[in-house]
Order: C-alpha cells, then sequence, then structure tokens
C-alpha cells in the first residue's frame, strides 16, 4: 500500500485566557476530511516557526479558514470593520511563508475559506472587509447554503455546471489576485467562490468549507481526491530528484 500522503494543515489559535493557557486547535471537521486509509494530517501551528523548506517532507498543504479575518494591513487599506476579530500576525506570516514554499517548488496547496482569502491577498488582490454592510445583496454569505456557477477546471472536474454550497463567512473576494483563474462565483451576487493557478500543478482555494459537506458530497470528494492525486504526483517527482 506504501505510505500515506502527509497533508499539512495551518491552525487556529487562541490567546491565553485567566484560567488557561493559549492553545493552537483545528477543527475535527479537517482532520475527518483529509484523514483516509491513504492519507495523515499533520499540523501546523505558527509557533513551530519553521522554515517552509523543513517542511518539504510534506506532500502538500492545506491553509484551513478560521474565525478571525486577516488583517487589512495586509492589503494596504485601513480596517473598516468595528470591532473586527483579526487573525494573529504570526499565523498570516506562516501561511504566506508557506504558500510561497508551495509556489516555489510546486507543492500542491488547497486554500479554504480564510484560506482561500489568504491566498488572494498573497497574489495582490483584496477583500471586501464586511459583505452584509459593504456589499449587500440577495445572498447570505454566513450560515447559509447557495448556489455556485462553475467555469473552466472546476467545471470539467465536477463533471457539473454548478452546486450548492455551505457559506460561514462575512468577507470576500474584492480584486482578484494576479495570476489567479475564477473558476466559481456566486451567480445571484458575483461573489467569486473558486479560484487557481493554472500555471501550478494544484493550487486552488474555495470560499465555503467542502470538509463541512455531507461526506456524500461529490463536488467536495472530487476536489479532495484531486488535491491527493496532486500529492501524490509531487512525492512522485521528489523521490525521482
Amino acid at each position: 500500500m506504501g505510505h500515506p500522503l502527509l497533508i499539512g494543515i495551518t491552525t487556529d489559535y487562541e490567546p491565553s485566557e485567566s484560567n488557561r493557557g493559549a492553545r493552537f486547535f483545528l477543527k475535527e471537521s479537517y482532520v475527518t476530511y483529509f484523514s483516509t486509509p491513504h492519507s495523515m494530517v499533520l499540523l501546523l501551528p505558527f509557533s513551530g516557526a519553521a522554515n517552509p523548506e523543513e517542511l518539504d517532507f510534506l506532500d502538500g498543504f492545506v491553509l484551513s479558514g478560521s474565525g478571525p479575518d486577516i488583517p487589512p494591513s495586509y492589503y494596504g487599506e485601513d480596517q473598516r470593520v468595528f470591532p473586527g476579530e483579526w487573525m494573529d500576525p504570526r499565523r498570516v506570516n506562516l501561511e504566506l511563508s508557506i504558500l510561497s514554499r508551495a509556489e516555489e517548488a510546486g507543492v500542491p496547496l488547497f486554500g479554504i475559506c480564510g484560506g482561500f482569502q489568504t491566498m488572494n491577498v498573497a497574489r495582490g488582490g483584496s477583500l471586501v472587509q464586511d459583505l452584509p454592510t459593504e456589499r449587500p445583496g440577495p445572498v447570505l454569505h454566513q450560515e447559509s447554503t447557495h448556489r455556485t456557477v462553475f467555469s473552466g477546471f472546476l467545471k470539467d472536474l465536477s463533471g457539473t455546471g454548478e452546486a450548492t454550497v455551505n457559506s460561514f463567512h462575512h468577507q470576500g473576494v474584492k480584486r482578484v489576485g494576479t495570476g489567479l483563474e475564477v473558476i466559481g462565483t456566486s451567480p445571484e451576487d458575483n461573489l467569486v467562490e473558486a479560484f487557481r493557478d493554472p500555471r501550478h500543478p494544484f493550487l486552488l482555494g474555495v470560499q465555503w468549507h467542502p470538509e463541512r459537506m455531507p461526506p456524500e458530497d461529490p463536488v467536495s470528494r472530487i476536489l479532495r481526491d484531486s488535491f491527493f492525486d496532486a500529492c501524490r504526483n509531487y512525492r512522485e517527482k521528489k523521490r525521482s530528484r
């Protein structure tokens, strides 16, 4: 059967409180989604301060979603949402360095929700800081479901032109980052829901949470399987060097 694929996933973080120390954690749904008989999940907290080159033993990266948002200073804007819950800069910097390494070495990378937004910012894109107030529309993107229309790679991969996806975000892509091809949109408000870098073996992000969709959801399964296929190909290339 061979060794399982090793998938590194960035973690959430909570600072210390009066009766509890700071902690890193990852929602169980990520572990369940990416753990199979042929794959193993490793958590990547920012406190490890590892050089991304030292993570080359991994076969793929996942930038996970999170409650906190990437600070707007990373895309050259002032904070307009008050109050805001902002991601720890140490996590942002780790994810940016992982993304840079994935681009440089061809490591497969899958961004989900907040990770998708970080991918966009890393490529010089920007975000709508709060959809309900800055871009109100017919779709409620927080704790709801809605249609997403696929194009290009995602349409070909899934074999369907659209799907119903979940939605747990209040921010969204405003300006698409350089080199990213939009492959999914919410048709009612034209919000970007998925993109990829077509020059990379697998550098793809989605705004929804495939790990929180029902286990039988075909698009979630196909996305994960395509990511795993890219991870296997990357592993084989490493072995042949």
